[in-house]
């Protein structure tokens, strides 16, 4: 029979973290959040999705207008293409749009391809 805690003759042993991050990963972790800030600051910090303002101050605070701004990889695999011209700058909701629903942002921003993308699920 388990016993609680209340009745363990020994404590509990600490566990390590669940996913740690390897240095080699905090180390491209670290050179993404530099480009991205670059990007952003040439962008006048707008998001790229919704053309609303952002920021890169607060992790926090996600919703736009002034809501935290992510940088979004365009290229895969990603850890190969730590680049700024790879770089997408889109408020942290934006960004979990794009990923869900698979977006290539190379391609949607373009007003014409979302009229067209309609129109091709309209006619399936």
């Amino acid at each position: 029979m388990k016993r609680t805690a209340l009745k363990r003759k020994t404590p509990l042993k600490a566990h390590k973290k669940l996913n740690p991050v390897s240095p080699k990963q905090a180390a491209l972790n670290e050179e993404w959040n530099e480009i991205t800030n670059e990007k952003a600051k040439e962008l006048g910090y707008l998001c790229q999705w919704c053309h609303k303002p952002g920021q890169r101050d607060n992790k926090d605070h996600i919703f736009p207008p002034n809501g935290y701004l992510d940088g979004h990889h365009t290229r895969k695999p990603r850890s190969s293409h730590n680049e700024k011209k790879y770089c997408y700058v889109a408020h942290r909701l934006c960004h979990f749009f794009i990923d869900t629903h698979n977006i290539d942002v190379t391609v949607y921003p373009d007003e014409e391809a979302w009229v067209n993308r309609d129109k091709e699920v309209s006619n399936e």
